[in-house]
Order: C-alpha cells, then sequence, then structure tokens
C-alpha cells in the first residue's frame, strides 16, 4: 500500500511539476508601484525624515516625523490630505529641541478604551536644565563631560484626533556626550498581544560613543522598559530584563556591545529573538553585521554568535514581508541595498542553521538576492526607505520628492511566441489535468481512511488526569496506560473548550477568563443544546479540551468524538461535560484565582432520589443524569428496590409516638405510608412524560419505567 501510495503523489509532483513549467513558459512576473501619498518635499539632497508609522487597524492614515521636530498625518489616496500634527519647536520653548531622533505609536493607539489609545513617544536631544524631574540615566565611571540628554516623552491625541499638549509627560532621559549620539529606534514588538506578559514593552536604541564604548551604556545598546506610569515612577523595568538583578549594570540595559545600531526587527512572530543591523567590528576592520540577540549579550568582549550577514556593504530598511500583493516574495526577508548608485530590493534566507563555525560558508549561506532592480524614474533617488504598513503590504518612501508608493506584482502574458504556441499549450494543459484529477481520484480512495473517525482520535490526545502530587497533568493517548506527555501546571497559560471548531469557554491569566458559576451553566446549556440536536449521517459531535503552555505549545486532547450513530470515545456526552466543567474549575483556581469564583458544594444523589423526589429538585437536575438514573430503576423487581427508606426517618410501630407526642396506630402508619408512596409514583410518572417528550427516554424504557412503577403501586393497595 506504501508502495503505491508513493508512485500516486509522484505522479501528482510530476503533474503540478508540468504544470508549474508550462505556467511559467507563458506568463512572467513583474513588479508595479502605485502612489498611495504624498509628504511635504524638504530639502533636497538632505535626509530629514525619521519614519514613516500607519495607524494600526483599519485606518488609511500615516505619521510620518522629521528631524526638525515636525510630525505629519498623511490620508492614503488623498495626496491633499496632510495635516501638520505637532511642531515640538513650538511646544519646547523653555528648553529647545536640538533635533528629533525617533517616533513611534503605542500598539494600542487606535484601539477604544485601551490603555495606549491615542499614545505615541518621541526622542529627541537637548540641553539639560536643573527643572528636570525625571531620573537621568549615566555612567557614574564615565569621567567627560556629558553635556546633552536623549529625552524619551509620551503624547496623547485628544477625540478630535489633535495633540493634547496637557498630555505631555517625560518618561526617560539619558546622558549623552554629544548631541549626535542619542536615542536611535523607539520600538514595540508588533507580534505581541495584548494578554501576552511582555505586551507594551518598549525597545530603545541608544548610539555607540566612540570615546566610550567600554561603557556599556555607551557602547551600542538597547534598553527594555515599561513606559507607562506607575505610582511616582515615570516607567518601570521588566523584571524578566536579563540585567534586572545585576546591580553592576543598569537594570534597563536588553543588550550592549553593539556598536552602531542602524536597525531591530523582530523577524519571527513565534519568537522574542531580535535581528539587529548594525555597523561592527571586533579585532577586524568595521563591517555591517545582521546580528540575531535573545538579550543579556556584551558585544564588547566576544562577536555575536548567531548572524545572517557581515559585508563591507550596508542593508538599509530591514524587514520580512507577509503581505498578499507580492506572492514572490512572501516571507522573505528584504532589504535595500544600492549598487553602482542604483538601488536593489534583495533578499536573505532566515532559515539558517547555526551549528557551523565557518564563516565563509555562513556568508556564503546568507549571500543576499537580487528580487528587484529598482530602475523606476520614481524611486531614483539619493535616499529611499522601505516599510511595511499594517497589512504586511510593502511602502517605498521616497524622502527627495516626498512619495509614498505600495509594490504590487502583476501576471503578463507573452507576446507573439505564446499566441503561436498557444494551441499546444492548451492541450498539454488539458492532458495534465485529467492525469491530475485521475490521481487525486485515487490517492483521495486510497487515504480515505486516514479520515476515519478512529484515525482521527488517534492523533490526538485521548485523557488527562493529574499526577499524584496534583503538580503535573498526564496527557494519554488512545488506549495507552502510560503517560504519554507530562505538563506542568505551573507551564500552563491558557485551558479553552472548544465544541466541534467552536471555543465556548476560555480560561486564561488576563481579566476576566477566570470561571464562576455563571460561567458553568452558561456552558452547561451550550452543551445540552448540541446533545438536542439529531445526529445525522456523517455528523461529527466533538469535545476537545485545547492547553496552552508558556513555550507556546499546543495540547489538545479529545474527551469526546462521535459520528453520526457511532461513539468513539469511551464516557457518554454528558459525563465529559461533567469532566471538562471539573477541569474548568480546577485549572482556573491555578491561573487565574482573582478571576475564579467560589465553587458551590452540591450533594451527591441516587438513582431512587432522582426518580422519586419531589418536581421542585428533578428541575433543576439536568434530565441526562435523570434518563440514566430511572433506566436502571426500571428493571427492579420491587418497589422497596426503587424507595430505600431513610432509617432516620422510619414510620415508627403501634403504641410509639411521633415527633409531636401522638400515638400512631397501624391502620395510621399504613395510611401515610400508602399516601407518602402515591404522591411520589404520581411524580415520578410525570417526570417519566416529560424525560420522554424531550428525547432523553425511548418509548420502550417509558413503557417499561410506567409499568414497573404501576405495578409497585398495585403492591401497595
Amino acid at each position: 500500500m506504501l508502495t503505491v501510495k508513493n508512485t500516486l503523489f509522484f505522479i501528482l509532483s510530476l503533474c503540478l511539476l508540468v504544470t508549474s513549467s508550462v505556467s511559467s513558459a507563458s506568463k512572467e512576473s513583474q513588479y508595479i508601484l502605485q502612489k498611495i501619498a504624498q509628504a511635504p518635499q524638504q530639502a533636497i539632497g538632505k535626509s530629514q525624515w525619521l519614519l514613516l508609522r500607519e495607524q494600526p487597524g483599519n485606518s488609511q492614515y500615516y505619521y510620518l516625523a522629521n528631524k526638525a521636530g515636525k510630525i505629519y498625518q498623511l490620508e492614503q489616496d488623498r495626496p491633499d490630505n496632510t495635516t501638520l500634527l505637532v511642531d515640538l519647536q513650538q511646544v519646547f520653548t523653555e528648553n529647545p529641541l536640538l533635533q528629533l531622533t525617533a517616533f513611534t505609536l503605542h500598539p494600542s493607539f487606535s484601539i477604544r478604551d485601551q490603555v495606549g489609545f491615542g499614545t505615541f513617544y518621541t526622542a529627541h536631544i537637548e540641553k539639560p536644565t536643573n527643572n528636570n524631574q525625571t531620573k537621568r540615566l549615566e555612567d557614574l565611571t564615565v569621567t567627560i563631560p556629558l553635556d546633552f540628554d536623549a529625552v524619551l516623552t509620551e503624547w496623547q491625541l485628544n477625540p478630535n484626533k489633535e495633540i493634547d499638549l496637557s498630555s505631555q509627560r517625560e518618561v526617560l532621559r539619558v546622558a549623552t556626550p554629544s548631541a549626535q549620539s542619542g536615542i536611535r529606534q523607539l520600538s514595540f514588538n508588533p507580534y505581541s498581544k495584548s494578554w501576552h506578559e511582555n505586551f507594551a514593552q518598549l525597545y530603545i536604541s541608544l548610539s555607540q560613543s566612540p570615546k566610550l564604548k567600554k561603557h556599556p551604556l555607551y557602547s551600542g545598546a538597547i534598553l527594555r522598559i515599561h513606559p507607562q506610569q506607575k505610582a511616582k515612577q515615570s516607567y518601570t523595568v521588566p523584571h524578566e530584563n536579563p540585567y534586572y538583578a545585576n546591580r553592576e549594570i543598569e537594570q534597563t540595559l536588553y543588550l550592549f556591545g553593539a556598536g552602531q545600531i542602524e536597525q531591530f526587527i523582530w523577524p519571527n512572530k513565534y519568537s522574542t529573538k531580535l535581528l539587529i543591523s548594525h555597523q561592527y567590528g571586533f579585532n577586524t576592520s568595521l563591517k555591517h553585521w545582521l546580528s540575531f540577540s535573545v538579550g543579556g549579550e556584551d558585544w564588547r568582549q566576544h562577536e555575536p554568535k548567531e548572524y545572517l550577514y557581515q559585508h563591507t556593504s550596508a542593508a538599509n530598511s530591514l524587514l520580512v514581508y507577509r503581505g498578499q500583493n507580492a506572492p514572490n516574495l512572501r516571507n522573505k526577508l528584504l532589504m535595500l541595498m544600492q549598487k553602482n548608485q542604483q538601488w536593489q530590493l534583495n533578499s536573505l534566507s532566515s532559515e539558517i542553521s547555526f551549528d557551523t563555525t565557518d564563516v565563509s560558508q555562513q556568508q556564503a549561506l546568507s549571500s543576499p538576492v537580487i528580487e528587484w532592480p529598482l530602475s523606476q524614474p520614481v524611486l531614483q533617488a539619493k535616499h529611499l526607505t522601505l516599510y511595511r504598513d499594517n497589512r504586511g503590504e510593502l511602502l517605498f518612501f521616497n524622502e527627495d520628492s516626498g512619495a509614498i508608493y505600495q509594490l504590487f506584482q502583476q501576471d503578463v502574458t507573452l507576446g507573439s511566441q505564446a499566441s503561436e504556441n498557444s494551441s499546444l499549450i492548451d492541450i498539454n494543459s488539458l492532458i495534465i489535468m485529467l492525469l491530475f484529477l485521475l490521481g487525486f481520484y485515487i490517492v483521495y480512495r486510497i487515504l480515505i481512511y486516514q479520515n476515519s473517525a478512529k484515525s482521527i482520535v488517534r492523533r490526538e490526545f485521548s485523557n488527562l488526569t493529574l499526577t499524584k502530587d496534583k503538580l503535573s497533568i498526564n496527557l494519554f493517548r488512545r488506549h495507552q496506560h502510560e503517560a504519554e506527555k507530562v505538563i506542568a501546571l505551573a507551564d500552563v497559560k491558557q485551558c479553552q473548550i472548544m465544541l466541534g471548531d467552536l471555543v465556548i469557554t476560555t480560561i486564561n491569566t488576563t481579566l476576566g477568563h477566570g470561571f464562576n458559576e455563571q460561567q458553568e451553566q452558561s456552558l452547561r446549556e451550550i452543551c445540552r443544546v448540541e446533545k438536542i440536536e439529531k445526529m445525522i449521517d456523517r455528523k461529527v459531535r466533538r469535545i476537545n479540551l485545547v492547553l496552552n503552555t508558556k513555550d507556546k505549545a499546543k495540547h489538545i486532547v479529545c474527551l469526546y468524538f462521535r459520528k453520526g450513530s457511532d461513539r468513539i470515545t469511551k464516557k457518554s456526552y454528558f459525563e465529559v461535560v461533567d469532566d471538562i466543567i471539573d477541569w474548568c474549575w480546577f485549572i482556573a483556581q491555578e491561573i487565574n484565582i482573582n478571576q475564579t469564583g467560589e465553587r458551590p458544594l452540591k450533594p451527591k444523589v441516587t438513582a431512587g432520589d432522582i426518580v422519586l423526589t419531589g418536581k421542585n429538585y428533578l428541575d433543576d437536575t439536568p434530565l441526562h443524569a435523570q434518563a440514566a438514573s430511572i433506566r436502571p430503576a426500571t428493571h427492579l423487581s420491587k418497589i422497596s428496590d426503587v424507595i430505600e427508606p431513610n432509617k432516620e426517618e422510619e414510620i415508627p410501630l403501634t403504641g410509639k409516638t411521633n415527633n409531636k407526642g401522638t400515638s400512631l396506630t397501624p391502620d395510621n402508619t399504613a395510611t401515610i405510608t400508602s399516601v407518602k408512596v402515591e404522591t411520589e409514583l404520581v411524580n415520578a410518572l410525570e417526570k417519566l412524560v416529560e424525560l420522554q417528550q424531550q428525547g432523553f427516554l425511548t418509548t420502550d424504557e417509558f413503557e417499561l419505567a410506567k409499568a414497573k412503577l404501576l405495578t409497585s403501586l398495585n403492591q401497595i393497595e
């Protein structure tokens, strides 16, 4: 069977390869540019722009800042709609701004009612004064004068999207030796979400001061802080900073010794590792490096161990493209390079093994590939930068003209040669398509078993238990008695309950994602409604419990799986519902106790109690539990098997007295017993009718239960 499968897959691959070759022979790809916005023109020959930022969300607005301290708002597709948001030269009148050096938007900039809404940050150089209230970061071992300050400031927009000058708040101040040094980049991790622990951490790059490069703060460093104000602190330092507990090194430092840092990005959304573009030299001539950092590195003493690229040519505008407009560039690490005064869009492989120590082999693996020579006249500029908007699409910013262009890829049909061979290509394409369809049908018939219900269940965990010390969770595969995976409870960050493909309950460490009695009832109601739905052939009913751990791993446990009338898992539907509710309470208590209520204690109920208890209590008992308890009761031989009298409530014999002192005769005792049993039997009959109407009892089960109860009534009479 495996040989047949491999053969069929080979045929399919060959068909697809030939089809791709025909398509490549008839078409070629090229890129086009579309102008979307126009910035104010600056002095020709000078690079005065800092960077371009698009407002998060679905907005069509961009923000653009220059070194003179002016921040503009641009509207896409309306070049005439460019407004000056703020001129910082007019704001910093008492202590003049010498140069604006960095600018960024808070990740929650466009999300209302969230911390960070309408908030952005700027960094500039100024002369220090005695009126400074924030703590000044500086290396006390430096002996030369530090006559300048790099200042980080927070701003907010008002409801009219105009800057609120009263919101100005100084966050951080770093002493620097010159006006040319200071903060070069401000960035938040674009892949961090509001429920992540590292959300809204601000990364700050400081330029290297050549005379002070032996000092960590001035050796080319990246700082990491939480910029939000807390109590009297203008910012806080994340506890996971690598030097947080090191008294000898400034605790805000993330890494240092990187030389002249030009840019840093996050190349992978599943990792916090930084990719840093920097001018760096270690016992060698100065070169341009693209190096990886996980934090805590000191590159003053040794070279970066993980890097993609080192060359004498500098790379500009580093980014990873994940958009849709240019499929040929998707998931590639892109950068702009200039050769012979001609700009080129180049790419590097970001999937390189770092086991090798051969530098020449490393460089060969990461040699830039020319993706597109930028020969268009609109891109002929001394200063050209590449950006990515919030939808991941590529933007080219001609800083000389102020024009902003978006990149698109289009397919162009070949000319006369393609026309002459079009009929032959059509016939070949038809034959290939028929072969493809035939191969697909055969593979589908062979592999259909792999999509059966049992195979789906085997691919996932089928059970979970607590370890004896109750500190970990055991995960079991189907029919296994030994745990295949053990997860520490401390590592669990999220638990989700899925009914089919729908997430019906989420428990994690964030606000409002604990568990309480109301959520339990909502969960039970959703499951009850699903249970009422009729199971037709091929319909699948599935309950999964999904555990997410802090290492980004996802563990799926399939607790219930039924396809049509065939139930694959062992436990019944409502047994599984009870189990997942128990797990929800337990995990919520472990990972989010502050958002978790107290679970009410509910007494255990026997089968006889469920059948013959009063109607008010039965109304609060799940119908499936009542039906499950009635079925064994219908097979009892006598009424004493259904009703088990409580020994403390036995009716006293003749001559005894009741609680009120009244003498009870045999006639009175028999009458009371008869009335009590008849009342309970009538209630039980009413409940049987209700259960049958709801579909929890079949007609045969209903008739059998009714006959047994009526027989019991006749025996009493």
